[in-house]
């Protein structure tokens, strides 16, 4: 057996695992199922208690991850099997294709140009921001590699408009493109990257240990949950991430999606659906100070702007989180203990009321503001119960990893070998992650 190692998730927990255990000369396999590694983090605009620029601290880490000798990244890659072995572990993956060859493709953009498709784009929430079928998924992406929608390379687009699959629709038939405009676009540079016949590949790997860094997601609010999927002013917590980020769809104008004017009221609704049905039925933990930071960084944009935060409880339990509360409250932020039951939007200019129980006073309040962000909590990564079946791991009621011993054994699972960290564990933010990574490497590299 050799002394290699398995990191599952490619966000800022997995690539600190990563780093930390090439470190000691072990060999890493840097495994996620997406085009880049990046996680949530890469999503986000600064992070809290410093407001530092989130992709600034991440992507030298990234680039780092990438040019390791030790380290060996499979992106677009998904475990398939798992077995327990004497001393390890054999996993077998796929590899799905990015149709486009690596080795050859430079970053250049023509493809992108060329594609005369674009649809929704996730990476910005779908809050008015656009890709085209041929894609960076960001800019700092790691690798920095275009990457072709799979729904467009098996003609799945063309009523859209796209070129491909316009003759053929299995395109692993041609080898030759006379009609995409990718390829042609591709070749007019000198490159010849684009390679729409690539197909899956099955890859195994002999590891002595496995790590589970799946990541976290923010939690999706029910349609009509304060106007949310109704009101076209009510966003998430994340939708406001991306308008606030200079490398989001709005270059960082804090704007409204209705008429695309700046905001000048915003108000925050905290605990967005927890207790109901649909809602999250724990504390996640980063919803205050993220809410905080963003109303810090909206005041920054322009002190002018109004910014209430509805609440019913503040956590503000890690280092400098209460300082940060404290900066905000100096910097104007307004704190409503409050029990938000009802949004009307107003037809004519778009604007929000928001209907509240004053929980100080008892009072039934109506306010109005421009835009209302949803802070929804943070929920598991839909990839845990794919990867518990896999792993043969259990998971708790919520759906995160279920810890050895949640005390005493925080890192481990019921499996030897297999080690968890960051949002695989639960809700966490950035800093916690980190120090739960660099656990989590020392045990599956010792």
């Amino acid at each position: 057996m050799n002394d290699s190692i398995l990191i599952i998730g490619g966000g800022i927990a997995g690539i600190n695992a990563a780093l930390n255990a090439a470190k000691y000369g072990t060999k890493v396999y840097l495994v996620d199922d997406t085009a880049s590694i990046g996680g949530m983090m890469a999503r986000l605009d600064k992070t809290f208690p410093t407001n530092d620029c989130s992709i600034c601290i991440e992507a030298p880490q990234m680039y780092e991850v990438d040019n390791h000798p030790n380290i060996e990244t499979l992106t677009n890659t998904e475990i398939r099997k798992v077995k327990k072995i004497d001393g390890g572990f054999n996993v077998k993956l796929v590899q799905k294709p990015r149709f486009i060859d690596a080795d050859k493709c430079t970053g250049c953009g023509s493809c992108v140009e060329a594609c005369p498709v674009s649809i929704p784009d996730e990476m910005d929430g779908k809050i008015s921001g656009m890709r085209k079928l041929v894609y960076m998924p960001f800019p700092q992406a790691v690798p920095n590699v275009v990457v072709i929608d799979p729904d467009c390379r098996y003609g799945n687009m063309r009523e859209q408009g796209a070129c491909i699959g316009g003759c053929v629709v299995d395109c692993s038939q041609c080898r030759e493109c006379p009609i995409a405009l990718c390829v042609l676009a591709c070749q007019k540079e000198g490159k010849d990257a684009v390679r729409l016949w690539q197909a899956n590949k099955n890859l195994k790997l002999e590891v002595k240990s496995i790590i589970v860094a799946a990541g976290i997601m923010d939690a999706k609010p029910p349609t009509g949950l304060y106007g949310y999927d109704v009101f076209e002013n009510v966003i998430t917590y994340i939708q406001f991430e991306r308008l606030m980020n200079a490398g989001g769809p709005t270059a960082g104008q804090i704007i409204r999606p209705s008429d695309k004017e700046h905001a000048h009221r915003i108000g925050w609704i905290q605990c967005a659906g927890r207790g109901l049905d649909h809602g999250v039925p724990y504390c996640s933990k980063v919803c205050c100070m993220v809410a905080t930071k963003q109303t810090i960084i909206t005041k920054e944009h322009d002190a002018s702007v109004e910014t209430t935060v509805f609440y019913n409880d503040l956590k503000a339990y890690g280092k400098g989180f209460w300082g940060f509360y404290q900066k905000a409250i100096e910097n104007g932020v307004r704190y409503v203990r409050a029990r938000p039951y009802d949004v009307v939007e107003d037809p004519g200019n778009k604007n929000l009321t928001i209907r509240y129980e004053n929980l100080e006073t008892g009072e039934l309040v109506k306010e109005e503001v421009d835009l209302l962000v949803l802070s929804t909590g943070l929920v598991p990564s839909d990839r845990n119960k794919r990867l518990a079946k896999v792993l043969k791991l259990e998971l708790d009621k919520f759906g995160y990893f279920k810890e050895k011993d949640p005390l005493i054994s925080p890192l481990e699972t019921g499996v030897d070998g297999i080690y968890l960290c960051g949002g695989a564990t639960g809700p966490i933010d950035i800093s916690e992650s980190v120090v739960q990574a660099t656990a989590a490497s020392m045990k599956a590299v010792l």
